[in-house]
């Protein structure tokens, strides 16, 4: 990891897949902390594929806190499935959901090797920054008051705690009692769980701290 230094953070950039409430942390650190969000000048997409190093050392990092977004899989891929935000085959929400997540999708293999890279890039890029966060979605939406404690720890400012009511996504708010709904683990057949956990990459899994569905 990189060395900290003394100089006082202003701004953030978020990582993170679809889905996994990159907008609602964002609204979250601009009401709490003013924090200004870094665009698609700093670093790119906040959905890409987290850039490598010879990338990242272009840029100024030093007061900026890198936030990175997480989601269960299991309810992440019936979200994607419902909206995937993929436009070059504008049917494949017309796919049942066991066909949707062996489906390629971009430039992965299907659907759940995407969670994986994705993911598992996003850690790595973590630990190459001077101020870094991971968020599971899960919890943010549990507990937003130990998130804010979370980020005052890094940012080292004194912010106010203004708990985000409604939840904030690509179409705008959703009900809150929706979004909890939404996060709780499907309901899935014996197939599709062998399917997923197939290709789930197991490691990734537990440094996140989600458990296989049996």
């Amino acid at each position: 990891m990189a060395q900290q230094s003394n100089l006082k953070i202003n701004s953030f950039k978020i990582f993170g897949e679809r889905h996994t409430g990159t907008n609602a942390v964002s609204l979250f650190l601009r009401e709490n902390f003013n924090l200004e969000l870094k665009y698609y000048d700093y670093l790119g997409w906040k959905h890409r594929l987290a850039p490598k190093l010879s990338e990242i050392e272009k840029f100024d990092l030093e007061t900026t806190l890198f936030v990175f977004t997480f989601r269960n899989p299991y309810s992440w891929l019936k979200s994607m499935h419902h909206e995937p935000y993929y436009s070059h085959y504008r049917r494949i929400t017309e796919l049942e959901f066991i066909n949707f997540v062996q489906f390629q999708i971009e430039d992965y293999e299907n659907v759940i090797t995407l969670w994986n890279e994705k993911n598992r890039s996003y850690l790595e890029m973590k630990e190459l920054l001077p101020y870094g966060l991971a968020v599971r979605i899960e919890d943010f939406h549990s507990d937003q008051f130990h998130i804010f404690n979370q980020v005052s720890e890094k940012v080292q400012l004194n912010g106010k705690f203004i708990p985000i009511d409604s939840y904030v996504g690509g179409r705008g708010y959703t009900e809150e009692k929706d979004v909890s709904k939404s996060l709780k683990l499907p309901h899935l057949s014996k197939l599709e769980i062998e399917t997923i956990n197939h290709h789930l990459d197991k490691d990734l899994m537990e440094r996140l701290n989600y458990n296989l569905l049996p």
